[in-house]
């Protein structure tokens, strides 16, 4: 894997806002292939593991996600009023 210390937890690097603002706009695509190789604990593909350097920028993200999405339903729902 491209990233051996996804799960280290005495380093955690800085999240780069850039980087995530990036993803945002550019969600990853995951390859769809059932045989795409995973981590050694066999929960994140290399897909995910290419793009964000730690689990907990990863889970950062999905967070940005879902509030990406809550906001633009709460849009949604005032346009409609």
């Amino acid at each position: 894997m491209k990233n051996r210390y996804f799960y280290q937890t005495d380093h955690i690097p800085p999240i780069d806002v850039e980087h995530m603002q990036q993803v945002l706009e550019n969600p990853p695509k995951l390859c769809g292939c059932h045989e795409c190789p995973k981590d050694v604990y066999g929960q994140y593909c290399k897909c995910i593991l290419d793009v964000f350097p730690h689990e907990t920028h990863y889970k950062h993200y999905l967070k940005l996600v879902k509030l990406k999405v809550q906001s633009a339903f709460v849009d949604l729902i005032r346009k409609d009023k």
